[in-house]
């Protein structure tokens, strides 16, 4: 989670009355941890903060610091501890040990493999956990904790299993967090070795015993629960081995049961081996593993399924169709291309009313011939289970629940595509070569240079015509660019005009990456082109956009999320170059996305005023 550096968006003091609520939640969400502990964490007359981070995948977290020291992170889902809380309350949440060269590989950034953990034998005082629930790690030789993450199998997986990876890594001593300069020095408390049910990791056990003193008056009081659970009892000890009791070190004083006893795993082993298969039905659900479809009907879903995952609870419905099409598109990956018609649905009305008999959402026509969105279930189990890609909220939020429609929407998720940059240039040749001194012959210059240098020429030479108002005396160099005879007065647009003319025209490419690409030649304008396919459907055909350096790919996927229309890249017989095939009339969005947003002069699109003038 903080693996590479983040943003601070807001740094907010808490008031007392916050700082009481703040302390609630722990105990909401922590419930074996006493309010002594609680007020550890955060003391009454302590300094806290609330810091509003922006981490480096896109996502918002907070972290609140007590008296310059990080406690807690909060994420859309709960609060996590950070390794500093968890020296002051170890028993926060559980903590498994690992082997000590095992935390400098997870800080590289490396997961955590099953044999990287230390397992007791007979998983005596190994903690009871389920599945993505917050944990801690320490090492062999220190007990205080190093890392926090979220078990990606629970423990009893993790005592049957040889192998597979075990934990989603959120927080790592001696990450970005810890460095920050807005904290303290953080540095890792020496605590001695560490164990499972004894040694300084459970030096809190003691208060624990006392209070399971009690434990036989309450199953005196409730003889109905009591009995049935004790017959099994026996047996579970039963099946441990004579000679493996006197191999125990552990002293009489520490046997009482705790909360973690192993006996447990004997009970519900049962139990354990059904859910070690729903375990594996549904692993691909963790973010380690979940992948993204490759066909057709698969990423159209899973873009529908993300779409609705950020934005079902704030749509306005009915929502249309054609705008959640469009918003879709926008969270496709920017490696792939997500279009209806290349689906087995072939249209979006099909699409929709699949997703409909699933019971995902419902499709009602609220015009004639306009079909919206009127309800989601959120409730849908396929919903709740989707995890959407990271930096999609914010990319949604940039661009809008309806954004796609202009020339600007439809960016992918990796940013808006950047052309590059097409000037107009005018390599010098021998016959103005003498006019525009110092510019040496076959230099590239803009037509405004052209006219800085013959400004300067006629002032050093007095060449302004007395006579005619606007004109320019002719001298032998001026008169071999025009072809006038010496004295006579000629107009600056016209002089203009010939030097222009005399040249040779070129054409500069800025690219995004600062590489500058110089076409000594003139190109060809980009042409767009109406056809009519099989079934009187119409396609824009838009060619020569490679000579001006654009990427067809990439301008493809623009335009295919700005119009929402299938769009690819072809080449109709006889062509030399490929050419973007877009569904229905484009001109008028391709004509304003070009000129208007990408800076492409008019002159190198053919028919730009017509099709700007075109209705949408």
């Amino acid at each position: 989670m903080f693996a590479k550096p983040y943003k601070l968006k807001s740094n907010t003091t808490l008031k007392n009355s916050e700082k009481k609520h703040l302390a609630q939640r722990i105990q909401d969400e922590f419930p074996s941890t006493a309010e002594e502990k609680v007020k550890q964490l955060v003391p009454v007359k302590s300094s806290c903060i609330c810091m509003k981070l922006v981490l480096h995948s896109g996502d918002t977290v907070n972290v609140f610091s007590v008296d310059n020291v990080p406690m807690l992170i909060e994420t859309e889902e709960r609060l996590l501890p950070t390794v500093c809380a968890l020296w002051k309350v170890p028993d926060l949440v559980p903590v498994l040990v690992i082997h000590s060269p095992v935390l400098s590989k997870i800080h590289g950034g490396a997961p955590l493999y099953l044999p990287g953990v230390v397992t007791p034998e007979g998983g005596k005082g190994f903690p009871m956990f389920q599945r993505n629930t917050v944990i801690a790690l320490c090492t062999q030789d220190n007990a205080a904790a190093g890392i926090v993450g979220r078990a990606l199998i629970s423990s009893a997986d993790m005592l049957l299993r040889a192998a597979g990876v075990c934990l989603e890594t959120l927080h790592v001593m001696g990450d970005q967090l810890c460095k920050d300069i807005k904290f303290n020095k953080i540095e890792r408390p020496k605590m001695g070795p560490a164990s499972y049910g004894q040694g300084d990791l459970t030096d809190n056990i003691t208060a624990d015993v006392r209070q399971l003193s009690i434990q036989p008056k309450i199953k005196e009081e409730w003889p109905s629960l009591g009995k049935p659970v004790a017959p099994p009892a026996p047996v579970a000890q039963a099946q441990v081995p004579e000679p493996n009791i006197p191999m125990v070190p552990t002293p009489p004083s520490t046997t009482p049961p705790v909360r973690n006893e192993p006996r447990l795993i004997t009970e519900s082993s049962k139990s354990e081996e059904e859910t070690d298969v729903m375990d594996d039905e549904i692993k691909d659900e963790s973010p380690e593993s979940e992948q993204i479809p490759t066909d057709a009907d698969g990423l159209l879903r899973w873009c529908l399924l993300s779409f609705l995952k950020l934005q079902a609870k704030s749509l306005e419905y009915p929502h249309k169709t054609n705008l959640l099409y469009k918003s879709m598109m926008q969270l496709c990956p920017p490696d792939r291309t997500v279009d209806v018609k290349k689906s087995t649905y072939k249209k979006l009305g099909k699409f929709l009313e699949a997703m409909q008999q699933e019971g995902l959402l419902e499709v009602r026509e609220v015009e004639k011939g306009v079909a919206a969105v009127t309800a989601v279930s959120l409730a849908h189990p396929a919903l709740r289970a989707h995890r959407p890609p990271p930096g999609a909220a914010a990319l949604l939020d940039r661009a809008g629940p309806g954004a796609g429609a202009g020339a600007g929407g439809g960016a992918p998720l990796h940013g808006d595509y950047v052309p590059p940059l097409v000037r107009e240039m005018f390599c010098v040749t021998a016959a103005v070569a003498d006019v525009l001194v110092p510019i040496k012959k076959g230099t590239a210059v803009t037509a405004s240079e052209v006219r800085a240098r013959l400004t300067e020429y006629v002032k050093v030479h007095q060449l302004t015509s007395a006579e005619v108002k606007g004109a320019v005396k002719m001298n032998s160099a001026l008169s071999k660019i025009t072809g006038k005879p010496e004295g006579e007065a000629v107009k600056w647009e016209e002089l203009m005009n010939s030097a222009v003319g005399r040249m040779t025209p070129a054409t500069e490419m800025r690219f995004a990456d600062g590489s500058v690409k110089l076409s000594k030649t003139k190109l060809e304008p980009i042409r767009m082109q109406i056809a009519s396919r099989s079934g009187n459907k119409k396609v824009t055909l838009v060619s020569n956009l490679e000579a001006f350096g654009f990427s067809l790919p990439a301008l493809g996927h623009v335009c295919q999320t700005g119009v929402a229309a299938s769009c690819g890249v072809t080449r109709t017989p006889g062509s030399k170059s490929d050419q973007l095939m877009i569904q229905g009339d484009q001109s008028h969005f391709v004509a304003k996305l070009l000129i208007e947003k990408y800076g492409l002069p008019k002159k190198y699109v053919e028919g730009a005023d017509k099709a700007l003038n075109k209705k949408k």
